[in-house]
């Protein structure tokens, strides 16, 4: 059996990368920054240089000025740079034995000397002499050791305070989605434990919503799919066993010598066996409706008159029995659609407003700003309350007492709630006006754009 290692936190590589990042970011910062500080520092002291060549030719005729105390001295130091004078200088060659040329700036060759301090030498109009200007050590820094300085003070000060607070920017947000996922993580592995109704936590943050959104519809899925094969293993049997006992008993009676009614049994038998097909066709109908991957997926749309469709349905389902009501603006309306699913919508609700009505089915189509409507509605009993979203459910009868003939299988309605589903509209039930139950059908506008490719891929399929 090979030895799998614990992988690796994602955080934990995302925190490592982040630090690793800062140093990096701050190190390319440094190198080019502090470039640009010595070339800024390289312009500065050329044109100090320059500037001190200009005095030193202008106060020519002042007895006290630099002129004067440079040639009577030879060399004078300040705070933090030299002057002094050189003859006969050969500007090809470096103005000292350790210097090098490091940079000519502004017509001007300046040289680096073995402590790294710059150097330059400007030469001085109708003379063999160059004006030299030299940095030296700044005398405080000189005599306070580094650990000492208050501007390598600030400069640490200033990168750990950005460095916690670049930490801080960057951990506080990447805990919280740590956190986010962990509980993502947990909420699949109580599902996976056999909690169908574990659900992830609603988030607002991508793609962690996104991620969320697709489990829970998967874990939706997968919970209607078990409790619906938990349904069929319980309810299949039941529903097979009666007409199989029908027929049974019906055989035992043929079988008889003494039977005087043989047709009426045989015509009987032909009941049953009716019976148990539609059963069957009605669960494979069901089966394909929910196999995603399946028809249900490849079905082709078609853009089909609304009210025209209505009228279709209702006069092939209710006959003379129902009623349809447009209104003026939907005649002439059309919806991209897929029209098996549509059928078995509309078919399994009028069917059963017929079935249970007394008499009196009407549909009646509307449109508002985001949907169009589609209520059928009759006049029977109505359903309770607390009964309508058990309806839905396969095999689910209101009235236990009920049989294939007189009630159907309970299948219908969960036909016309999962092809629904597959058209992306909703059905919900409430009461009447004519006494009855009321089934609307919620179908949502798509966007004009959105329609309008849709039409076009419809129509290229079709060609």
């Amino acid at each position: 059996m090979p030895i799998t290692s614990k992988p690796r936190s994602m955080f934990t590589c995302l925190y490592i990368e982040s630090l690793l990042g800062m140093i990096v970011t701050f190190a390319i910062f440094m190198h080019f920054g502090m470039g640009y500080i010595r070339t800024a520092d390289l312009d500065v002291f050329v044109d100090d240089g320059m500037h001190h060549a200009q005095r030193y030719v202008e106060s020519r005729y002042d007895r006290h000025g630099l002129y004067e105390r440079l040639n009577r001295m030879g060399e004078l130091t300040f705070y933090d740079y030299k002057l002094s004078l050189l003859k006969g200088w050969d500007e090809e060659q470096p103005l000292c034995i350790h210097c090098t040329l490091h940079i000519s700036s502004q017509g001007a060759r300046v040289y680096m000397d073995e402590d790294e301090l710059l150097m330059m030498a400007s030469p001085i109009p109708n003379s063999n002499y160059h004006l030299v200007f030299r940095e030296i050590d700044d005398p405080h820094n000189a005599l306070t050791p580094w650990y000492k300085d208050q501007e390598i003070h600030f400069m640490i000060s200033l990168f750990i305070t950005m460095s916690i607070a670049l930490g801080l920017l960057i951990y506080l947000p990447l805990y919280r989605v740590n956190k986010r996922v962990n509980r993502l993580i947990e909420t699949q592995a109580r599902f996976g434990r056999g909690d169908l109704s574990a659900r992830a936590e609603d988030y607002h943050i991508s793609p962690i919503k996104e991620i969320a959104q697709s489990f829970n519809e998967m874990a939706e899925d997968i919970e209607r799919r078990v409790k619906q094969g938990q349904i069929f293993s319980h309810a299949i049997p039941h529903e097979i066993r009666t007409p199989l006992s029908k027929i049974q008993m019906a055989c035992d009676l043929v079988r008889r010598d003494d039977c005087q009614n043989k047709q009426q049994l045989f015509n009987d038998i032909d009941d049953y066996i009716e019976d148990i097909s539609d059963l069957t066709s009605d669960i494979l109908q069901l089966s394909k409706l929910n196999d995603k991957t399946g028809v249900g997926s490849q079905a082709i749309e078609k853009l089909v008159p609304l009210g025209k469709f209505c009228r279709c349905r209702l006069d092939m389902m209710a006959g003379n029995t129902a009623k349809l009501v447009v209104a003026d603006d939907v005649v002439n309306d059309e919806l991209l659609l897929t029209p098996a699913f549509a059928k078995l919508v509309l078919d399994n609700l009028i069917k059963n407003a017929d079935r249970y009505g007394n008499g009196l089915v009407e549909v009646t189509l509307r449109e508002y700003s985001t949907c169009w409507t589609i209520d059928v509605e009759d006049n029977g009993k109505g359903i309770p309350e607390d009964k309508r979203q058990e309806i839905f459910v396969a095999f689910a009868r209101l009235d236990k007492s009920r049989n294939a003939h007189s009630g159907g299988f309970g299948l219908g309605l969960a036909i016309a709630s999962n092809a629904a589903r597959n058209l992306k509209w909703t059905i919900s039930v409430d009461q009447s006006h004519l006494g009855g139950a009321r089934f609307t059908v919620m179908i949502p506008k798509r966007p004009k754009v959105q329609q309008k490719m849709e039409e076009t891929q419809t129509i290229e399929r079709c060609l």
